[in-house]
């Protein structure tokens, strides 16, 4: 018998031998076959893993089982495709209602066979619900969004072994885009990055030393005691938190960084970031959000303990409150605020042009800084959050957005559903047209009070698809105004459209098509005794 002389170039491969080891998981269990070969070789030239041989799958899974359950440790095993693979239900579902940590890798040629009546190529995308507490299915790398798109898949399949008392997991495993001509050539593995996850069951990191950046996306109101750590934190480390209108935090560390992020140059305060802390949802400033992307590392808190890796870096996921986790890691040294007072000075000397055109930018340009204090803005999506995103609201003005899933429909409802909490509070809702006019419906209920005031900048189609540089290099405005942006409905900004259909539900409507009407009735808007209506 030959000896192995190294590694296939199946890059699924390389991850799936450097995080299993990475991650502890060491027995394997192998069944006989071809189309997994490239593992097994890998494994076998690695010599780190302890293997074993079992001719009958369904045998090698209760043997997993019985491994698992005397080790109290992960178990693999792998094998062919086609109905090899289906040998292993019976075994997994035992592991299933007993939470053993048993991995199963199943081979396959590939996916476009499926359907198509090639050899041995089954169907496993569905598998029973109590067989596998997580299903990760591999594609073929070709590129770099292939590579990491499995890396994530991967790190979250053996995490999800042990997470939450763990339980049996697969993986499908396709073969390299070689066919059957794979040279086991490759005497080093890939570099590969390790996810981990941590509880308070476990020993935490060590805190990195250098450059840290809190990033918070869209996020709940901060609680008086959250703020306090997470400042108590920034002024421990030395570091800031960069956030948008969406974030909730208004404590001394906070940096409006949108205005900085869309310019063109760089900024050292992007520089040289150790370390991201991400928490929150969706990012409402992703201009921000891109430019920390050139951190060293992201690690995210959150109690889901999801793996939600929006900058593509992730490395660490701590499942656990935030105020727990800024507690941990906050000493009694001080800092001098070093990075808050650049980064501060960097935003401030960024300047508005002066003259801008009556555009969605020009109002918010001014109106945001004289929104009456304790009201609350609720911004639209697309154009709307961008343009009022470079701009500063007072420190008490609450703003919030429907940035979840980032779509323009209900944006009105969700804006008339926050404004009947409490009657008493001035609530603001910006959008555009097509937001507008997509849930118009839902100005006519019988429950609004007089505390909600809407601006709605009637700019005659989707704005963000005349400025989107994915778009505005290969289409003009008239030929986006056709489709892409849905210009001439509704009257064609219309003066009288709105008009009428709003005095009718009760509303005073103001209205203004150029900078000199504007300022004439914006102090109407936004003065801050309740009106009559």
């Amino acid at each position: 018998m030959s000896e192995i002389k190294g590694y296939s170039g199946n890059s699924n491969v390389h991850m799936l031998i450097n995080l299993l080891l990475a991650h502890g998981v060491k027995r394997v269990i192998v069944s006989p076959g071809t189309t997994h070969f490239e593992l097994v070789a890998g494994m076998q030239y690695n010599g780190g893993f302890e293997m074993y041989s079992a001719i009958d799958e369904r045998g090698a899974a209760y043997m997993a089982v019985g491994m698992a359950a005397e080790s109290g440790e992960p178990v693999v095993i792998t094998c062919t495709e086609s109905v090899a693979s289906r040998n292993y239900y019976a075994a997994m579902t035992e592991a299933y209602y007993r939470q053993l940590p048993v991995l199963a890798i199943t081979a396959l040629h590939g996916y476009s066979g499926i359907g198509n009546l090639k050899p041995q190529s089954i169907d496993r995308s569905v598998s029973p619900k109590d067989t596998f507490v997580y299903k990760a299915q591999l594609s073929v790398v070709k590129d770099e969004k292939d590579m990491h798109a499995n890396n994530l898949l991967i790190n979250s399949a053996i995490l999800a072994l042990f997470r939450r008392g763990g339980g049996p997991v697969h993986i499908d495993l396709p073969r390299s885009l070689e066919g059957e001509n794979v040279s086991l050539s490759m005497k080093e593995l890939e570099s590969t990055r390790i996810i981990r996850r941590y509880t308070f069951d476990t020993k935490l990191p060590e805190m990195p030393q250098g450059r840290i950046a809190v990033f918070v996306g869209t996020h709940m109101q901060f609680t008086d005691k959250l703020t306090t750590v997470v400042d108590n934190f920034c002024s421990s480390h030395n570091a800031v938190v960069f956030c948008g209108h969406t974030s909730g935090y208004y404590g001394r560390y906070r940096v409006l960084a949108h205005l900085a992020s869309v310019q063109k140059r760089e900024y050292d305060m992007y520089r040289d970031i150790c370390l991201v802390i991400h928490i929150g949802g969706p990012a409402a400033d992703i201009n921000t959000f891109g430019r920390l992307r050139n951190a060293k590392e992201i690690w995210r808190v959150n109690p889901d303990g999801e793996i939600r890796d929006t900058m593509e870096k992730l490395t660490n996921v701590f499942e656990m409150d935030e105020e727990s986790f800024f507690g941990y890691y906050c000493t009694d040294e001080k800092s001098d605020d070093s990075y808050l007072t650049e980064c501060k000075r960097t935003v401030e000397n960024i300047m508005c042009p002066k003259s801008l055109p009556f555009s969605n930018v020009y109002t918010a340009s001014k109106l945001a800084p004289l929104i009456p204090e304790k009201s609350l803005v609720f911004l639209g999506l697309s154009n709307t959050l961008r343009a009022w995103s470079l701009f500063r609201f007072r420190d008490n003005v609450v703003t919030m957005s429907n940035t979840g899933a980032r779509g323009i429909d209900g944006v009105l409802s969700s804006f008339l559903g926050a404004s009947f909490v409490d009657k008493n509070k001035l609530c603001f809702c910006v959008l555009g047209d097509l937001t507008f006019f997509y849930d118009m419906n839902s100005i006519g209920n019988r429950d609004i009070g007089n505390n909600v005031r809407i601006l709605l900048v009637n700019d005659n189609g989707g704005g963000l698809m005349k400025t989107n540089a994915s778009v505005h290099p290969y289409m003009n405005d008239a030929d986006a105004d056709v489709f892409l942006a849905a210009a001439g409905h509704f009257g064609n900004k219309s003066k009288i459209l709105v008009k009428g259909y709003a005095e009718s539900l009760g509303f005073e409507y103001l209205t203004a098509s150029n900078r000199e009407e504007f300022n004439t009735v914006y102090e109407r808007f936004i003065t801050p005794e309740m009106t009559d209506k």
